[in-house]
């Protein structure tokens, strides 16, 4: 049994390890691309709001 300081060892854990950091980054990238996305969103509410208040000021 291993205890938490001692590094964890042995073949399936070293082999992991690149997919684990694979992981990780696909995980920041996903993140990223999801707040990316909501802040687009935003932008378009936004340019949505500001055309109908301009068509509102503009038909009458």
């Amino acid at each position: 049994m291993t205890t938490a300081d001692e590094p964890r060892k042995g073949f399936w854990y070293q082999v992991g390890r690149p997919f684990r950091a694979i992981g990780r980054g696909l995980g920041r990238v996903l993140e990223a691309l999801d707040l990316l996305s909501v802040i687009l969103w935003i932008g378009r509410g936004i340019v949505w709001v500001v055309r109908g208040v301009g068509r509102g000021f503009s038909d009458s």
